[in-house]
């Protein structure tokens, strides 16, 4: 009788594990996931509240830029080019490196930049052993955060701060040219070094930060650097090595003005160049 008793329980605990293990595949395998909605529904807010601004980029207004601004925006085929709210860079291979020797994570990365004020929205996804991992990105409303999500609801962290506030918006700036309308946003002002640099600087509430642009002699933008951006690990250490946004080229698009053809995301460190962040494949740019 006892031993009976005991194979029941035995066939009962063992039916749950395959009932509850079922259930978390399936649970995974669903479309809808919480940290894409929070993406979808902040995305959708911020293009609701986007400043249309009808015409096209004219010579007027690069005027008040810096020469080598201004000459990118003439050889980038931008003058002539629709004003446009926002821009959409979807980059379905991207490698993520926690540190030089160490392998990548690959993720389907997607961000948005909105021109109107500082706003970017950035939602990553990938699987770890089956199990979907996804990060979220932000800067809206002059605050910051970076989390991470593993099984669509276990919190592997969330990071946020003032200087976590402070590098989502350098981030911003450093991609600002992806957004040539940006040039109207009044939060960021424009200063000369020389024919082939240019500091931009962008203020928000209480927050400030700026940095360097580097064009090449061909006039097209190549780097942004700068000594303000903590980098701020997952378990919310902090250092503060120059960063940059590096873009390697430019080609020309359908609507004839040129985009970026790769670009990447540096730390430089006192033993060389660290490259963080790189796509592996092609990667698609629309703007609306």
């Amino acid at each position: 009788m006892k031993k009976a008793s005991r194979k029941r329980k035995i066939i009962w605990i063992l039916g749950s594990v395959v009932v509850l293990i079922a259930a978390t595949i399936t649970f995974f395998q669903i479309p809808y996931s919480p940290v894409r909605h929070e993406f979808q529904r902040d995305l959708q807010r911020h293009t609701e509240r986007s400043y249309m601004q009808t015409g096209v980029f004219t010579e007027h207004d690069i005027a008040r830029l810096p020469e080598p601004f201004q000459n990118h925006f003439r050889v980038a085929g931008i003058i002539g080019q629709p004003i446009m709210s926002r821009v959409s860079i979807h980059v379905p291979s991207a490698a993520i490196f926690q540190s030089p020797d160490s392998s990548p994570m690959v993720l389907d990365y997607t961000f948005y930049l909105f021109g109107y004020r500082p706003v970017r929205l950035a939602y990553m996804n990938t699987s770890m052993f089956g199990i979907p991992f996804e990060a979220y990105d932000s800067f809206q409303g002059g605050v910051g955060f970076m989390k991470g999500i593993i099984g669509k609801v276990f919190t592997l962290f969330n990071v946020t701060g003032v200087e976590m506030d402070r590098g989502q918006l350098l981030t911003y700036l450093g991609e600002v040219l992806l957004i040539p309308s940006a040039i109207f946003n009044e939060h960021i002002t424009w200063e000369e070094i020389d024919t082939n640099r240019a500091r931009a600087t962008i203020t928000y509430g209480e927050l400030s930060g700026s940095g360097i642009f580097t064009f090449g002699d061909d006039g097209f933008m190549q780097s942004f650097r700068t000594d303000e951006r903590a980098r701020i690990g997952t378990d919310s250490s902090i250092d503060f090595p120059e960063w940059s946004a590096v873009i390697k080229g430019w080609i020309r698009s359908e609507s004839g003005m040129y985009i970026p053809s790769h670009f990447m995301a540096v730390w430089h460190e006192q033993d060389g160049d660290f490259v963080y962040f790189e796509p592996t494949s092609g990667f698609e740019i629309k703007f609306y």
